[in-house]
């Protein structure tokens, strides 16, 4: 009974020995030293360098007839003639005949008028010759103002004073019953007809100075703080384009002295010289596109839209594939594409992510491909102009067939 029992423990003892043996050898031991890398992001890159670029600016605004005038009479009567070929839209030079009125009752004012300068005369020279006369007359004791007729000359000389402003009236009021355009001008609209009788103050042509036309163009901060040193240098150039394509010349007229009490912007006045002068013309209370241009930028770096975070970064791969935030100033943005300056060391050529996203850290490691949707103008030589920090291989995790057409493209631009 005893050597069973040892039989048995001896069988247990081996069976454990050999199933440590089995487990030791199906272990698989590592090597020493070597340890398996996180796997890194792949990021979507185009390599852009620095070209000139004169920025842009486009804005909108609205166009205003300058010097709106309403020409009216200011008598009562009728038209005796009316230039009826002058419809809106019609150029009129300084000076124009329009209208005249029938002059049957101003000519009786006036024929009254000047009789009343005549018995005003009169009156005076009567009151002066009995003043002579009263002087002549009165004893020592009596020298009071009534008694030499002092009051009297007064009345007379006012009586006369009168009557000529009377008559000065009645020239002027003869004078606007004929209409002339005060300035060279455009007609807007016509309010009368001929033979219409016409009451005082009434309304017959609305006219616009044709020499020039208002554009307002409402400006924010931001553009603000581009434009103004431009625009005091005298270095912007500035184009209207109204909806028909159709583009004029305009300079600064004025910079509003106030800001915008419901926008918080500022108002820019331009100034459209003739705008009226050809069959297209340039019409008043219509919206219009504002193009500034400005001055060459020679540091301006040309990348897609999609590159361009929504707070305005710009996500770069460094030498080292690591990621930078960096911090760029839109300078013009287009279709396709977006030319921005880099605040920093803004002369050399940079790895640009074409995708970023949300969840990248600086300094992160990361895998760059080339875009394959690089256009010629967005993919410039990679080498040798890239400086000596950014113009390393790319990656070696690059494809071979990427590795291939990138060297082929090189060669061809080179050559």
């Amino acid at each position: 009974m005893k050597y069973k029992n040892m039989l048995a423990i001896g069988v247990g003892v081996l069976s454990v020995f050999i199933a440590l043996v089995i487990v030791e050898e199906l272990t698989v031991i590592e090597p020493e030293g070597q340890f398996k890398e996180p796997p890194k992001q792949p990021v979507t890159i185009e390599v852009v360098s620095p070209v000139s670029h004169q920025p842009r600016i486009t804005l909108l605004g609205n166009t205003r007839a300058r010097d709106v005038t309403q020409l009216r009479v200011s008598s009562n009567g009728q038209l005796a003639w009316l230039e009826t070929a002058l419809e809106p839209g019609a150029l009129v030079p300084q000076g124009t005949p329009l209208a005249k009125l029938d002059m049957t009752h101003l000519a009786y004012e006036l024929a009254q008028a000047q009789s009343r300068l005549r018995h005003a005369e009169l009156a005076l020279e009567q009151q002066l010759h009995e003043q002579s006369v009263a002087l002549s007359m009165l004893s020592p004791h009596n020298q009071s103002r009534y008694a030499k007729r002092e009051p009297q000359v007064a009345a007379a000389e006012s009586d006369l004073a009168q009557a000529r402003m009377a008559l000065q009236s009645t020239n002027k009021l003869i004078q606007e019953a004929q209409v002339t355009a005060p300035f060279d001008a455009v007609i807007l609209s016509r309010a009368a007809s001929p033979g219409d009788w016409i009451s005082a103050g009434e309304s017959l042509f609305e006219i616009a100075s044709s020499a020039s036309m208002d554009v307002l163009v409402p400006v924010s901060e931001p553009v603000w703080q581009k434009i103004l040193p431009q625009l005091e240098s005298q270095q912007a150039t500035i184009l209207i384009e109204d909806r028909a394509g159709k583009q004029w010349p305009a300079d600064v007229r004025y910079i509003a002295p106030n800001i915008d009490i419901n926008t918080r912007q500022r108002q820019l006045v331009l100034k459209v010289t003739n705008p009226y002068q050809t069959v297209a013309a340039l019409m008043p209370n219509q919206p219009v596109q504002v193009n500034i241009q400005l001055a060459s930028e020679p540091t301006a770096f040309q990348i897609t839209h999609s590159a361009l975070t929504r707070d305005g970064f710009v996500w770069t791969v460094s030498a080292k594939n690591t990621l930078r935030k960096e911090a760029v100033e839109v300078l013009s943005e287009h279709e396709q594409h977006v030319f921005v300056r880099f605040k920093g060391a803004g002369n050399i050529a940079r790895h640009i992510v074409t995708y970023p996203l949300l969840s990248m850290l600086e300094g992160a490691t990361v895998s760059p491909e080339l875009s394959p949707e690089l256009s010629p103008e967005l993919s410039p030589e990679l080498s040798p102009e890239l400086s000596p920090e950014l113009s390393p291989e790319l990656s070696p995790e690059l494809s071979p067939e990427q590795s291939k057409s990138l060297r082929l493209a090189n060669r061809e631009e080179n050559q």
